[in-house]
C-alpha cells in the first residue's frame, strides 16, 4: 500500500487536459456549391460556425453560428466529421471541432454576413472551398463530403487547428 497522499478530486480535475470545442456547418446550394464565410482576422475561409457556449451542445451551436453567421434558419443534420487538432503554436490545448450537415437550399439563397465579425461570403465549388479554407479545414471538408457520401462519420487528426 502506497503512504502517497490521495488526489483530491479537485486536483484531479485541475490536471486534466483542456479542450477547445467548437461546431460548424456544411450547406451546399442545389448546384452542389459550399457556402464558406471569411473573417477579416483569419488568413484562410471557414465553414460557418463557432466555438460552443455554455450550456450548448455541438448540435444547438451549428444551428445558432448558422443563423447569427449568414441569417439562415435550418436544423442541424447528420454529424459528418469531428476534427481533433493537437496543441500546437496557435493554441495552447487540443481543439475538437464537430462539422454538421445543414442540408442544401435553393441556388441565389440569400445571405447575411454580421458587420464587425464577417468579411464576406461566397458560394465555393468544392475545388475552390479545398484551396480557400487552408489545409486544417480542407481535411475537414474532404472527411465531410466523404462522410456525406456513405453515411459514416470521419474522425480527422491534424496538427494544425484551423480553430
Amino acid at each position: 500500500m502506497s503512504d502517497a497522499p490521495l488526489q483530491s478530486r479537485e486536483d484531479w480535475l485541475a490536471s486534466l487536459t483542456r479542450v477547445y470545442a467548437a461546431a460548424g456547418c456544411i450547406l451546399r446550394d442545389e448546384d452542389g456549391r459550399i457556402l464558406i464565410v471569411k473573417a477579416g482576422y483569419r488568413e484562410h475561409w471557414q465553414f460557418p460556425g463557432g466555438t460552443i457556449d455554455p450550456g450548448e451542445g455541438p448540435v444547438e451551436c451549428a444551428r445558432r453560428e448558422l443563423e447569427e453567421e449568414t441569417g439562415l434558419v435550418r436544423e442541424t443534420g447528420e454529424l459528418l466529421a469531428v476534427s481533433w487538432a493537437h496543441p500546437s503554436g496557435e493554441l495552447d490545448h487540443p481543439a475538437a471541432h464537430f462539422l454538421f450537415d445543414l442540408g442544401t437550399v435553393p441556388a441565389g439563397t440569400p445571405v447575411t454576413v454580421p458587420a464587425g465579425e464577417l468579411d464576406d461570403y461566397r458560394w465555393a465549388t468544392v475545388e475552390e472551398a479545398l484551396d480557400l479554407l487552408g489545409p486544417a479545414r480542407s481535411l475537414r471538408l474532404r472527411a465531410a463530403l466523404d462522410a456525406a457520401l456513405d453515411g459514416r462519420v470521419r474522425i480527422v487528426t491534424t496538427p494544425v487547428s484551423g480553430f
